[in-house]
Formats: C-alpha cells, structure tokens, sequence
C-alpha cells in the first residue's frame, strides 16, 4: 500500500471504514492513513522501498 500523502510504502496490517494502519516493508513504526489517502502499491514502488 502507498500513502499518497507522502509516498511511502508499507504492508497492510488493519483496516477500518475511515483508515488503514501500514508497516514498513524494511523498519519503523506503523503509521495509520486515511483511506481517502492510501492505494496498491506498484511492484515498482515495493521494489524501490525494499531497496531503500
């Protein structure tokens, strides 16, 4: 999943009606995103978070 907010990257690990709660593919704590602010990741976008 992508926040569109500021373009990171993350795992899906809960979701509600109003927002989604991500991890980060590599470390760091989970953050919530509204739903309004979060879509599929492209493998290309995974592949580039895994790298960083």
């Amino acid at each position: 999943m992508v926040d569109t907010r500021s373009g990171a990257v993350g795992r899906l690990v809960e979701t509600s009606a109003s927002a989604v709660v991500l991890e980060p593919l590599t470390s760091g704590p989970e953050w919530t995103v509204p739903t309004a602010h979060a879509r599929a990741a492209t493998p290309e976008e995974v592949a580039a978070a895994l790298a960083e």
